[in-house]
């Protein structure tokens, strides 16, 4: 009998329901051969590049947390925004990378060692190859650029600034108590069957049996504000959604999911926090809106573009802050006049 009716008793798992579980997941994990995916289930030896470039690395569409901002009106997207940047669409725009987001992948592969430094990044050198400063326009800058074929380009600096950022990470009491142990480089793809559209969920590391999922971030600031903000600018919240959404599919457990930041700073700092139960919850509602829009979107082969206002019918209004201001400047051009 529970004696304490604040706690849900049916919510708790056994050692041994958590143990079958892994085993379980553990029987789904397979090497991926290369073939387009019919089967949930965890995989390795997929490439980042396969995972979120290849069209048909699964036998339909497919959605991960990186493209859904673009679809959600809460967060300023549309049908028609989404389409235009789905990797499914083959008329999708290729989307421009940023030096943060350079920074962010370089600091990643090297503080996780998921995959081999020198295939993916180029250190680019103090000097142009004629000897000259660098400058993008310089012919021998130019084709060195050309030479490395792809590759993602970082400085020297930041190169160092990374060694910093890793030095200081690796001493995280968490870090050192194994929060990132666990394989590497598995993508988990589960079927939702109410769509037939794919999720796709990548960890950092796919825990072996706690259900703890972490995934690294770099951040240019600590402040809480920022940090809180980010959640929902950055879709935090519908990564840990998706994670939670594809293992409850593929019958592994999940407890936690858990932000690592790594300060991008000349002083390396290192934190962690978990994201709220509750805002994995709104994630999973949004996800699911999110699924059933796309499969409208798809059989009808309609996309419709933003509807601000409910579609123009509500009147637009300055904001608050705004009509303050025009007020109180025209109370006192007013009182001025009556002097």
């Amino acid at each position: 009998m529970n004696r304490n009716p604040d706690i849900d008793t049916d919510a708790f798992q056994s050692i041994g329901s958590i143990v079958g579980k892994m085993v379980d997941g553990m029987k789904r994990e397979r090497a991926w051969d290369g073939k387009t995916i019919t089967k949930n289930g965890v995989y390795s030896g997929i490439s980042l590049d396969d995972y979120h470039g290849k069209r048909d690395l699964l036998d339909g569409p497919s959605i991960s947390k990186s493209a859904l901002k673009h679809l959600i009106p809460a967060m300023g997207g549309s049908p028609k925004a989404f389409w235009g940047r789905w990797q499914f669409n083959p008329d999708h725009i290729e989307q421009d990378t940023s030096k943060a987001l350079d920074f962010g992948k370089a600091a990643h592969c090297l503080l996780l060692g998921d995959e081999v430094f020198e295939e993916r990044f180029a250190l680019r050198p103090k000097k142009a190859p004629d000897g000259r400063e660098w400058h993008h326009a310089n012919a021998s800058c130019i084709k060195w650029v050309a030479d490395q074929k792809g590759k993602t380009i970082i400085t020297l600096d930041q190169y160092e600034r990374i060694r910093r950022i890793h030095a200081d990470a690796k001493d995280y009491p968490i870090i050192k108590a194994g929060l990132l142990n666990g394989r590497i480089e598995r993508s988990m793809l589960w079927k939702d069957p109410e769509t037939g559209i794919w999720l796709r969920a990548r960890p950092d590391a796919l825990p072996n049996a706690d259900g703890v999922y972490a995934d690294l971030k770099t951040s240019g600031k600590f402040d809480e504000d920022f940090l809180e903000r980010q959640i929902f600018d950055a879709g935090y919240y519908l990564q840990a959604a998706i994670t939670r959404m594809v293992c409850r599919g593929l019958g592994l457990p999940f407890e936690t999911f858990v932000l690592l930041y790594v300060l991008n700073d000349d002083v390396p700092d290192t934190a962690h926090v978990e994201i709220d139960q509750f805002d994995i919850d709104r994630g999973e509602r949004v996800v699911r809106w999110c699924l059933k829009t796309i499969r409208r979107c798809l059989d009808t082969g309609e996309w419709p573009g933003a509807r601000p206002f409910n579609d123009g019918e509500r009147r637009i209004q300055m904001k608050v802050w705004a009509k303050d201001r025009l007020e109180n400047f025209l109370e006192i051009e007013d009182r001025r006049e009556a002097a």
